[in-house]
């Protein structure tokens, strides 16, 4: 074969090359996906080991002055000197049950707590989520606030329901930034905190928040309280917004391409959940970090509560991470699944918060944290 003859050979280009090659990955990433799909359905769904989401059958309804929360930048508060009302119901069957109605006050700025924080004054600040902020009950925070005051400090709330590590840092530097002066730091934690993101309100939130008829019933997280002789009608609206989005391909911009990926490949969008939550881990433990550096070792506690899920086993992988990034970090950590000493009946049926004597152990359990933590530093 001449010279001449290959160099008439038609050469194949590039790109068909590199396709020729895809149209091989792709049907074995296709194969891969469906033979993880299908392990999950045999092992996991037919088994019946899947737990029901009660998040979609919880309705929380708010009533209060003005928006009830504001934003602050990234992160959010109550509005100021507000009387809210939170009444919590779920839908089963047919029926629906109110879990909780409660009353709660917001301080001068936006915390759920009876007295004004004032500036300049030496404070031990409380962070943490809803277990902190008292979600399901009369704020536990006015069971141990007197004692803070006993020990020179001034009692500070910075409860808030669904926040972070990263969130609580945020708050606190807001805190900061308006002249409190946060000398001793309590960090209740439950196990899902360690991989929460950041958020705050959106426009949606707020539009429900002033009027129902401006809600989106299926995505709304909140809603405006309607009078109580409306309050079924309102709650069939909702139940029936909600079972019609689980039967139809979601059609808002707002979270379509995950709840409809969660829905098709449910162990495929488990997976991507899990690399995910791995970024938003690593945000916690930077926060963790800091919160230490910033406060000093010596004056900062971190308290792990138990999830109602974790009651017979112990911490989940979760919380078992975030003690040790507490740990590593050369944080103190308190372990409160023994020192709270919470049992099944302090958290109500279908909500997976404490009830009222739950609170009280926990009330009980951060004021002996505070106590130590206060009496190692003098």
């Amino acid at each position: 074969m001449t010279d001449d003859h290959l160099s008439r050979t038609p050469r194949i280009p590039a790109f068909i090359k590199n396709f020729g090659r895809w149209l091989l990955v792709i049907p074995s990433i296709i194969l891969g996906i469906l033979i993880v799909e299908l392990v999950y359905y045999v092992f996991f769904l037919s088994s019946g080991t899947r737990n029901v989401d009660m998040q979609m059958h919880r309705v929380v309804f708010l009533d209060g002055s003005d928006t009830i929360f504001r934003n602050h930048g990234d992160i959010f508060t109550y509005t100021p000197h507000n009387d809210i009302r939170n009444l919590t119901a779920f839908f089963l069957n047919s029926e629906f049950n109110i879990e909780y109605d409660y009353h709660f006050r917001t301080n001068n700025f936006g915390l759920v707590q009876d007295d004004d924080i004032i500036a300049e004054r030496e404070s031990l600040l409380l962070l943490g989520d809803s277990f902190t902020e008292g979600q399901g009950a009369e704020p536990w925070f006015r069971l141990v606030s007197p004692e803070i005051n006993k020990l020179g400090y001034q009692a500070v709330n910075g409860g808030l329901m669904g926040t972070s590590f990263e969130q609580w840092l945020k708050l606190e530097g807001y805190l900061v930034a308006n002249n409190i002066r946060v000398r001793k730091l309590v960090v209740l934690f439950i196990s899902f905190d360690y991989n929460r993101a950041v958020w705050n309100l959106q426009p949606d939130d707020f539009r429900c928040l002033s009027a129902l008829p401006l809600c989106r019933f299926d995505e709304s997280l909140f809603y405006r309280l309607p009078p109580q002789e409306e309050l079924p009608s309102w709650i069939a609206k909702i139940r029936t917004s909600r079972a019609a989005r689980a039967s139809r391909a979601p059609t808002s911009k707002r979270g379509w391409l995950a709840a409809r990926a969660a829905e098709l490949l449910p162990a495929s969008y488990r997976v991507y959940m899990y690399f995910r939550s791995g970024q938003m881990e690593q945000g916690s433990r930077s926060a963790i970090t800091e919160l230490i550096r910033i406060n000093g070792a010596e004056n900062v506690a971190f308290l792990h509560l138990p999830q109602k899920d974790e009651l017979d086993h112990g911490p989940n992988d979760l919380g078992l991470r975030a003690r040790h990034s507490i740990q590593q970090t050369g944080g103190k950590l308190f372990d409160g699944f023994k020192l709270c000493r919470l049992t099944t009946s302090d958290y109500y049926a279908n909500d997976e918060h404490p009830n009222r004597a739950g609170y009280a152990k926990i009330a009980s359990c951060a004021a002996n944290v505070i106590k130590v933590m206060v009496a190692e530093k003098q």
